[in-house]
């Protein structure tokens, strides 16, 4: 389905789609949300200019930040249902900060820049930080699961190396310590994608360098080292952005990182076996998936004929995927 967009631009991206069909994200760099394919705004409050919603959860609770000036790290959270006359501004202590996820109890998650803390918030309130030890520090909070499992984007310190490394951070429940997934990335890579986490716990995310990226799944209940899944054939990087709640379907992206080879092309996978490329709108054009739900639907964008990028949802998704040819 190609989503409707503000009349101010066409282009948009859906980043969260719900069981319902509810689907969230941008349009024109403001936040909206779609019934089907008609496209609805989030009243933006006065001093702000823009925003995205992040995500949504099964009850319709969406969340997601508010921009000033067009800086996109000059950002307020926020917290919103379905045709009210005005969002909830989420408190940060007057810094900067973002909500990223929200479980179906309404617990939203993200990240306080300036504070150097990962936020939860509960009915319009920050309930709770989340701990971190000497040596650790997040990045960004990513994703919440159903079980109240969070994890994040972080560092630690390696002495061995006298530097910051990169590490995914996973807290089992909102206050226990942080575990770190892992292994640190060396000084040759750049750092891990963004991870996300389905309802029994598992982690999907990417390893990043500077010259690809792989596509990667942490399993519960052990974890471990991440395990690989290999990128399409033709591509020689993927990362994964989202799994579903319950049925562990988990979509993201495959790309070239040069400047020969096909456009990026959204991918989606079972939780075995290889990615499965998901059709593309026009031609040989890009397209990204950021969003999974449990009925099957993927969301993201893809690039028309006419080179913009449309907010689009691959509904009943497996049943598009195929193998393309290598």
């Amino acid at each position: 389905m190609v989503l409707k967009t503000l009349k101010s631009d066409r282009t948009g991206g859906v980043e969260d789609v719900s069981a319902s069909g509810l689907a969230v994200g941008v349009s024109g760099q403001r936040p909206v949300y779609w019934t089907r394919t008609r496209v609805h705004r989030v009243p933006v409050p006065a001093g702000f200019d823009g925003g995205q919603v992040a995500a949504v959860n099964s009850g319709g609770l969406m969340v997601g930040w508010f921009t000033v000036g067009g800086d996109p790290w000059n950002r307020t959270p926020f917290s919103y249902e379905a045709g009210a006359s005005a969002a909830t501004l989420l408190p940060t202590g007057g810094v900067s900060g973002w909500a990223a996820d929200v479980d179906d109890r309404g617990r939203i998650v993200g990240t306080v820049n300036g504070a150097d803390r990962g936020a939860v918030w509960r009915k319009g309130k920050l309930v709770a930080t989340l701990p971190v030890t000497d040596g650790q520090s997040i990045t960004e909070v990513t994703s919440i699961g159903s079980a109240g499992t969070v994890v994040a984007n972080g560092t630690i310190w390696n002495a061995g190396l006298e530097d910051y490394q990169s590490v995914v951070l996973r807290w089992e429940f909102i206050g226990a310590p942080a575990e770190i997934l892992g292994p640190p990335v060396g000084p040759s890579l750049q750092g891990w994608g963004r991870p996300a986490l389905d309802g029994r716990g598992q982690v999907v995310g990417s390893l990043l360098s500077s010259v690809e990226a792989t596509a990667v799944h942490w399993d519960p209940p052990g974890y471990g080292d991440p395990a690989d899944v290999p990128s399409l054939p033709g591509f020689n990087s993927g990362q994964f952005t989202a799994i579903s709640p319950h049925t562990h379907l988990a979509a993201g992206i495959a790309d070239m990182r040069d400047d020969v080879g096909p456009a990026d092309q959204a991918e989606v996978w079972p939780g075995s076996g290889p990615a499965l490329a998901l059709p593309r709108l026009a031609g040989d054009q890009a397209s990204h998936a950021y969003a999974v739900s449990d009925n099957g639907s993927v969301g993201g964008d893809a690039v028309d004929a006419v080179g913009d990028a449309r907010p689009v949802v691959w509904t009943c998704a497996l049943k598009q995927a195929y193998a393309p040819a290598s």
